[in-house]
């Protein structure tokens, strides 16, 4: 898995089950936090990494190993030291 640059591909797509949608028409998780690519974070991510009942893990960073994440490739020109 690539290391996660906060492009907030996957929450965009579809929220975890942690999260919500933002409405029946947009899937994007309202849970997501930041205004733009780079920037983006998990509102609930605390929650989430304390939860150590749930066998559920979002799994933060997989969107970055995407081949369809043309945020990613926006940030590592902007940042090259990121992986």
């Amino acid at each position: 898995m690539s290391a996660c640059l906060r492009s907030g591909y996957c929450c965009k797509k579809a929220p975890c089950p942690y999260g919500k949608s933002i409405s029946e028409t947009n899937l994007a998780c309202r849970y997501q936090g930041g205004d733009k690519p780079g920037e983006y974070f998990c509102k609930k991510y605390n929650e989430i990494i304390l939860d150590e009942t749930s066998w559920i893990s979002p799994a933060f960073g997989s969107g970055c190993s995407s081949p369809l994440n043309s945020d990613r490739l926006q940030i590592k020109k902007r940042a090259p030291e990121r992986s």
